[in-house]
Formats: structure tokens, sequence, C-alpha cells
């Protein structure tokens, strides 16, 4: 009698078994069917922060944010340095003296991928058709360089004082190469 026990005890430890198996089911399908624990957390949050028309506008600024981020790191990646240096150095051999110069600042409203526009005003004294060789010059490149701006006053005969501002397209260089 006691395989007979044995059997017995063994069938009611499976239907145990079994019943709490489908127990944790029913629950797990209970809790399902109501939605996550935290809809009532992320509706509340939600109404806090202005509803659909909040959550879009958090992301206008982000995506703003993201814009300006990505801009600032191709400024840095463009080389700005190397063609500032170009600019001067054209300027000086064609005899056009520059004071001052402003640092380049990136164009927020340009969206090229794989390019980067900046603005950078120069300040100096020349001959007037020396200071026409220059912009000429500077347009000639292929780098896409276009006086945006310049403002002329007369300082001596044949000479002029200027200020110019430059706007130049730069392919991003990538990092490593």
């Amino acid at each position: 009698m006691s395989t007979v026990w044995r059997y017995t005890a063994m069938m009611l430890a499976g239907a145990v078994l079994l019943l709490g198996v489908g127990c944790f089911t029913a629950h797990t399908a209970w809790v399902e069917r109501h939605g996550p624990r935290g809809l009532a957390e992320t509706r509340k949050i939600l109404r806090q922060i202005g509803g659909e028309p909040g959550l879009a506008g958090r992301q206008a600024q982000w995506a703003g944010l993201l814009a300006r981020l990505h801009q600032e790191r191709s400024a840095h990646g463009a080389d700005a340095a190397a063609f500032s240096r170009r600019i001067e150095e054209a300027f000086g051999e064609l005899g056009v003296e520059l004071i001052a110069s402003s640092e380049w600042k990136p164009v927020p409203k340009f969206k090229v991928p794989g390019a980067a526009a900046f603005e950078r005003s120069f300040a100096g004294s020349a001959p007037f058709d020396r200071l026409l060789d220059a912009i000429a010059t500077l347009e000639s490149w292929p780098d896409a360089a276009r006086v945006r701006a310049l403002t002329i006053t007369r300082q001596e005969p044949g000479r002029v004082a200027f200020t110019l501002e430059v706007t130049a397209v730069r392919t991003a260089v990538k990092e490593g190469s």
C-alpha cells in the first residue's frame, strides 16, 4: 500500500503545483488587462507638462538644442583657423591692412549635411582698388566664401577704411582623419 500512497502524494503535489501556476498566470493576465503599473503616473506627469502640446514643445526645444550642438561640433571639425590664415595671408599679399576681426560664428539657419557655414567680420584699411581685388580673390576660392556686407568710409585720398562681413561654407573634416 505504500506505493499507492506514494503515487497519490505525487499526484497531489503535481495538482498543487499546477494550481499555483494557474493562479499566477491568471493574476498576470489580470494585471496586463488593466495596463502597466506606471500608466497612471505617466498620465499625471503628461498633464503636468501641458499634455501633448507641452510635450511637442519640449521635443521642439530638444531638437533645436541638438541642432545647435551638431553645428558647433561641425564648426570645430571644419578647420576654421586654417581658413582664417588663408584670408589674412591673401589680404596681406594684396596690401589690405586688417586692424581687427571677430571670431568665426556658426550660421544657425544653414543646414547642409557634411558642411557648416560661418560668419566673421574684418575691419581695416586699404586702397580702394586693392580692397576690391581682395574681395574678388576671396569670392573666387572654392570654399564658397561670400561677402555678406561691406561698409566703406573715406580715410584719405585713395584709401578707405572698411568693415567686411564674410560668410564661408566649409566641408566638415571627419574626426580621426
